[in-house]
């Protein structure tokens, strides 16, 4: 997958993620608490673990 696509997914699952915790804050449900906002995060790591691993390739593949 290509790095600029793996930022605008990134971006629109912060922008989930951002409405998922106002609306736990807003029924007084600790995000830790909140099964929907800790999904979203753990999906959103996992984004960024392969925006990581997609960087590390390309500076492998960068000749010296």
């Amino acid at each position: 997958m290509k790095m600029a696509s793996l930022n605008e997914m990134l971006e629109i699952e912060k922008e989930k993620l951002n409405r998922l915790a106002d609306e736990a804050l807003k029924n007084g449900i600790p995000l830790t608490q909140d099964d929907a906002f800790m999904e979203q995060n753990r999906k959103i790591d996992a984004l960024i673990f392969n925006i990581q691993m997609e960087k590390e390739m390309h500076r492998k593949k960068k000749p010296k």
